[in-house]
């Protein structure tokens, strides 16, 4: 992360740190993992530093290969979303295709697997009628989508996001999304802009809306670093963009307080900062529970990720979530989580193995690792 997030001289002395000690091969085995090998090549060259031949070789034929599946991505998500507009339905895409937009000179510094778009709830139906009419088809076919809509209302992993993958024929991904938490769909439908990309233009939605987006999908993954590496570079962009905007600024901090995201925003600041970068966020303004939030960061960074059931046991809010789903049908409600863990590529277990894994963690947090704990169970219930 000092390689990746650090100004130069840090990230300088990082790179001499890596070569020195021969770890450039698991340092891009641990990029690859964290999907951002397109954000060490740029950072690399931005160095004026060269790998051994052997790992220079990989981290091009990777790049490139990620560069096209990208762009990809980007065209098929552009499409989708004018297809859309023809339709009289407003979509806005944010998370990675926004920063690309709006931080990124070209889509070559930014890793991308599916494109992330909102639309309003009413208008859930009749997109996917547009959709599925070019060909795109729901990751999660099995059931009906009324189960589907339940199982994710009822599912506290999701933290108040509510939304359905797509494929389309050429197995370009979309996740559509008519939920997010506290956020306003028709401020954030409203606010959005025009961009231009690869050619296509697309809408995206507005700085002060983009961090507070990434910020979310970090709280929603637990702080983990393998899930969320991209979101605090991505938040370290955002933070120099909004530095040279005050009235985005202030957007992004009055609408981080109406929709629940103030301490996590914080959180994402002192993270930052932590590794040398830039925020304009007042340093005097960052509570206890921001504070907790960056040190589970931190702390995971320095040693392994939490069990994410942990937070559970401090919300009763999501328990009851999790009960509702299941007297609405256990079986119905298992079933859609092994198949929802399994297209994000997650290790599934049965409810058993589940229990005595989430015991095992929990007995062994120490007392300051229960409240970071805590403090991300109350960010996650504030995001519902």
């Amino acid at each position: 992360m000092r390689l990746l997030a650090s100004p130069h001289d840090a990230a300088l002395a990082a790179a001499n740190e890596i070569e020195a000690a021969g770890e450039w091969p698991t340092v891009l085995g641990l990029c690859e993992r964290w999907k951002v090998l397109p954000a060490v090549a740029a950072r690399l060259a931005a160095l004026g530093r060269s790998l051994p031949p052997a790992e220079a070789d990989e981290l091009r034929r990777a790049t490139a290969a990620q560069f096209i599946r990208t762009s990809l991505c980007l065209r098929a998500g552009s499409e989708a979303m004018q297809r859309l507009h023809a339709v009289g339905i407003q979509a806005a895409a944010f998370k990675g295709c926004a920063v690309i937009a709006l931080l990124h000179a070209n889509a070559r510094d930014r890793m991308l697997q599916d494109v992330d778009i909102l639309i309003r709830a009413d208008d859930l139906s009749a997109t996917l009628t547009t959709l599925e009419a070019h060909g795109y088809r729901r990751d999660i076919a099995s059931g009906s989508l009324a189960d589907y809509i339940a199982f994710v209302k009822n599912s506290p992993g999701a933290a108040g996001n509510q939304a359905v993958s797509l494929s389309n024929p050429a197995g370009n991904h979309l996740d559509l999304h008519w939920k997010l938490g506290h956020f306003d769909a028709e401020a954030l439908l409203d606010t959005a802009r025009p961009v231009r990309l690869l050619n296509v233009e697309t809408t995206v939605v507005r700085p002060a809306f983009g961090l507070l987006l990434t910020v979310h999908h970090a709280v929603r993954n637990d702080l983990i670093p393998d899930e969320i590496a991209r979101d605090i570079l991505d938040c370290g962009g955002w933070f120099r963009l909004l530095a040279t905007d005050p009235q985005e600024l202030s957007c992004a901090l009055e609408y981080a307080r109406r929709w629940g995201l103030d301490d996590a925003v914080h959180a994402a600041s002192m993270i930052v900062l932590q590794f040398g970068g830039a925020s304009p966020l007042p340093v005097a303004a960052t509570g206890s529970t921001a504070a907790a939030l960056a040190d589970l960061y931190l702390r995971q960074l320095d040693s392994e990720p939490i069990n994410s059931d942990l937070p559970y046991l401090a919300s009763p809010r999501a328990i009851g979530q999790i009960l509702s789903g299941a007297l609405s049908g256990w079986r119905r409600y298992a079933g859609l989580m092994r198949e929802f863990e399994a297209a994000n590529g997650e290790e599934s277990f049965t409810l058993s193995e589940r229990l005595k894994r989430l015991a095992t963690a929990a007995w062994q947090l120490s007392p300051a690792q229960w409240r970071q704990v805590r403090a991300l169970a109350r960010a996650k219930e504030r995001l519902l």
